[in-house]
């Protein structure tokens, strides 16, 4: 993997890792609850799928976003 792949793979995970820990703090969820419900309804996959718009975006924006589609698909957070 060139060095150039490496950044990129880390600049996702970290991102993936704020949005998780932001969205647990934003309803009282720990990460491990936060990234669970996260996967569970599908969130997570959005944000793998457009990282590439989704990181140009306020953190805010897209926490809020990830509820959407999370209750889009089931979940049922405030």
């Amino acid at each position: 993997m060139a060095k150039e792949e490496l950044r990129e793979t880390k600049n996702r995970i970290d991102y993936v890792v704020m949005l998780v820990r932001d969205f647990g703090d934003a309803h009282h969820l720990s990460p491990r609850q936060a990234h669970n419900y996260l996967r569970r309804h599908k969130a997570l996959e959005y944000v793998e799928e457009f990282y590439d718009v989704e990181h140009t975006l306020s953190p805010e924006d897209t926490i809020e976003s990830l509820g959407t589609i999370a209750r889009r698909n089931g979940g049922h957070l405030a």
